[in-house]
């Protein structure tokens, strides 16, 4: 098949980027002439080692001049003026949008062209369907979104009923979870196909030996505790932090947190001084990707404290490393981590019990290498990316498929 994937922009490295990538990648290796193309992409903070190999290519020519809101321009002009370039995608078969306004966009398309298009949703539009971590955090951590957020409140009905019209029409709609599923079935009144994202097992594996690091020029002493995120107030990093002193108490731990610092880092660092546990709290800033699995490999415990995920990559890639997760008991981790299993599902939104379960973990080796080597069976049986394309294949040529 000849596939145009549009996806809403990569402008940083998060999980519903990782899974464009990752479809971009192996259905061309399955033989599918592939072309991933987005409204605003900068290669250079988006997982720059995968991207490169994906070779994206923007709607329209990509603003490389550093204008204010540079993001925000991109995806409005190509909102915009998609009918006067939708010709370009006349030989393609098939076209597969991830997110608002790539959907809106592949409507387009479709009227103009008569294209069938597939619509893979990792949630509903969080600014016409936000979440109550959206509401209280707002979007102030990036400037285009917080502009956007505050048009679309301007023009909220018009903006909806894009939204619905662009989704609701497409050939089938795809999820990454149960819970987004739910919610998209109630907005949308349609039953959607959940087809859940996977991991890289090849490179994803337990460690051979397990050794202290350097990353980025940081000497990385275990036992440690690994959180992977951005740094927005609605990944929930805060809790990480917080159950710090109380972990403290037992045993001399650190905690890793990875990812690009933004407006917030600040906040979580004075978190940190308020708690008097600076020296124990170590911000990487974005790693690399062979320096991510390495960190993987090597810590003792993940926590996911994102209070409200759709999905999560990062619970599964921690798993398929060997290494148990303890997260709260809530949206799409509750469907990727098996509790008492592959790690421990908290109550919401308990650090008590959060920091408990951690203790375990740390305190009982047995315990948490019976965990690792369940989490590594159940991320191999359960969620390799070649289920996931296996699965999406089998949707976009029409055939029968395997949930």
């Amino acid at each position: 098949m000849k596939i145009a994937l549009i996806h809403l922009g990569f402008m940083y490295s998060g999980g519903g980027e990782r899974v464009a990538i990752y479809e971009s990648l192996l259905l061309r290796k399955k033989g599918h002439e592939i072309k991933c193309l987005s409204p605003a992409y900068r290669p250079e903070v988006c997982h720059p080692e995968l991207i490169k190999e994906v070779k994206v290519e923007g709607l329209l020519p990509r603003l490389r001049v550093k204008i204010p809101l540079r993001d925000f321009v991109s995806l409005a002009l190509s909102s915009f003026l998609i009918p006067f370039f939708a010709h370009k995608f006349k030989k393609f078969d098939i076209l597969l949008c991830h997110g608002q306004p790539a959907t809106w966009i592949t409507y387009i398309i479709n009227r103009c062209l008569g294209k069938q298009y597939y619509c893979y949703l990792h949630q509903p539009a969080r600014f016409l369907y936000p979440r109550p971590v959206d509401i209280e955090s707002g979007w102030t951590t990036k400037t285009d979104f917080a502009l956007l957020e505050k048009i679309v409140r301007i023009v909220k009905p018009i903006i909806s009923s894009f939204d619905h019209i662009s989704v609701t029409r497409a050939k089938k709609i795809l999820v990454n979870s149960k819970w987004i599923s739910d919610w998209v079935k109630e907005i949308y009144g349609i039953q959607p196909i959940i087809c859940s994202p996977g991991v890289d097992i090849e490179k994803l594996k337990p460690a051979q030996e397990k050794n202290n690091l350097e990353i980025n020029n940081i000497k990385i002493k275990k036992p440690y505790l690994l959180s992977t995120n951005r740094h927005y107030p609605q990944k929930g990093m805060e809790y990480a932090i917080e159950i710090m002193p109380k972990i403290l108490k037992n045993i001399d731990v650190r905690l890793m947190l990875t990812g690009e610092f933004t407006k917030h880092t600040q906040k979580l660092k004075t978190i940190c001084k308020r708690l008097n546990i600076e020296d124990k709290v170590i911000f990487t800033g974005r790693v690399k990707e062979s320096d991510l699995i390495r960190l993987y490999q090597n810590a003792d415990v993940y926590t996911y404290t994102s209070p409200q995920e759709d999905f999560g990559l990062g619970p599964l890639e921690a798993m398929a490393c060997g290494i148990p997760v303890v997260a709260w008991d809530y949206a799409g981790p509750k469907e990727t981590v098996k509790n008492e299993v592959t790690g421990y599902l908290a109550k919401p939104y308990d650090l008590e019990d959060f920091s408990e379960k951690v203790k375990k973990l740390l305190l009982d080796r047995e315990l948490n290498d019976s965990m690792g080597k369940n989490a590594v069976e159940w991320v191999r049986s359960n969620h390799s990316w070649d289920r996931h394309i296996d699965m999406l294949e089998s949707i976009l040529m029409n055939k029968k498929y395997v949930s």
